[in-house]
């Protein structure tokens, strides 16, 4: 999300930046307490549920984190002069479809079964 939006979603978590990860880092009462997070996108909103906000757990290893930590996949991609407020990734895609229909110039997303799965 963009550096504005960012400094808010930091706030609003409580998370630490993890100088080995590069992610936000809470503790298990901040991602207890966090909210889905909202992304408006052609008058639909899409929330991506606390856990598909998180970093498996069971590969915090992999990136250079603690094993037990709890690490956010949200990150800041930076101002953004050309409008761009967010980019969606894979986290968001394991929740949504995502259908390309170039002959009419749309995108489509809708729910799956895992868009509100508790499982990480």
């Amino acid at each position: 999300i963009n550096t504005n939006a960012f400094k808010k979603y930091q706030s609003a978590t409580g998370g630490v930046l993890d100088a080995n990860t590069g992610l936000l880092k809470v503790t298990t009462a901040q991602y207890n307490a966090l909210k889905p997070l909202n992304f408006a996108i052609n008058g639909a909103t899409f929330a991506l549920p606390p856990n598909g906000q998180i970093f498996p757990r069971a590969l915090n290893t992999a990136i250079g984190g603690a094993p037990g930590q709890i690490y956010l996949v949200v990150n800041d991609i930076g101002s953004t002069d050309s409008g761009m407020e967010f980019v969606l990734g894979m986290y968001f895609f394991e929740r949504f479809y995502l259908v390309f229909d170039s002959t009419n110039k749309r995108v489509g997303f809708a729910n799956t079964g895992f868009t509100n799965s508790t499982k990480n």
